[in-house]
């Protein structure tokens, strides 16, 4: 089993070089405008991703 530090991440990143990108905090309002092309990435209040998608 691969540890998360030991994994290699940067062909997954290439495919969002370039792309609209939201982040934001738990519990913070969003507006209700779907993008497919947005990717959205959630974070808790230590700044860990929580979530991330499309849209």
């Amino acid at each position: 089993m691969k540890m998360v530090q030991d994994i290699d991440y940067s062909k997954s990143l290439q495919t969002i070089v370039g792309k609209v990108v939201r982040v934001y905090q738990s519990g913070d309002m969003l507006t209700q405008d779907h993008q497919p092309q947005r990717l959205n990435i959630e974070l808790n209040d230590a700044q860990q991703v929580v979530r991330m998608w499309w849209g």
